[in-house]
């Protein structure tokens, strides 16, 4: 008589438990939420440079209420 499978297991030591299956979801969603914050970050600072006050002949920028008073 031969022997039947009767669960598969997955997981970083199927003896033990599927904590090795959580694991890499954690880590995989982890790196998702890694990257959509700095794709966010990346968009909202360009959305931001188009916006600033142009740079003076010293290389600063100018105060925001300064610029406008001088006009």
């Amino acid at each position: 008589m031969q022997g039947r499978i009767l669960k598969i297991k997955t997981g970083y030591n199927p003896n033990s438990s599927s904590v090795g299956v959580d694991t890499v979801a954690f880590l995989t969603g982890g790196a998702a939420v890694t990257v959509l914050f700095n794709l966010v970050a990346a968009i909202l600072a360009a959305a931001r440079m188009q916006k600033a006050e142009p740079v003076g002949p010293s290389g600063e920028v100018a105060p925001a209420g300064l610029a406008e008073n001088r006009r």
